[in-house]
């Protein structure tokens, strides 16, 4: 069987944008779960910061051996980037809590904007792959 997604360099870019545009909202909405948890430090990570990190291969996880060239490359949570890292806080209150509401919304609509475009780029690159198989069956 021939695996035409896993040598297709935009569907892994789409792939890897996408779950760490997931990773970050799942640090975000952590955030503003703990918005009035006393002393709770804000974490995140930069999502360009990672996307460069991984496309310079900074950010490699540790290879898994493949013994056939079928076998697929897995994402582990490794290959995601360190996210236990406390942003400076911009204002803290007296309670030591660091979160913003107004720039965690802001942070989860600019991550759901690259989640989306991401998610459309990778449907574009699928519908090209469906158009090519179903134009070979037709023959």
């Amino acid at each position: 069987m021939f695996d035409l997604t896993s040598g297709n360099a935009m569907i892994q870019t789409m792939d890897l944008s996408m779950s760490l545009a997931a990773k970050r909202q799942t640090l975000i909405a952590s955030n503003l779960a703990n918005l009035d948890t006393p002393g709770y430090r804000t974490r995140d990570f930069s999502f360009e910061g990672a996307m460069k990190a991984a496309f310079s291969g900074q950010n490699s996880p540790a290879s898994l051996v493949t013994t056939n060239p079928m076998h697929l490359q897995g994402s582990t949570a490794a290959s995601l980037p360190p996210t236990n890292d406390p942003l400076q806080p911009s204002a803290e209150r007296n309670d030591g809590n660091d979160v913003s509401l107004d720039r965690e919304n802001m942070l989860l609509a600019r991550t759901q904007i690259n989640y989306q475009a991401s998610s459309t780029m990778m449907q574009v690159e699928l519908r090209k792959l469906y158009a090519v198989i179903k134009e070979g069956t037709a023959h």
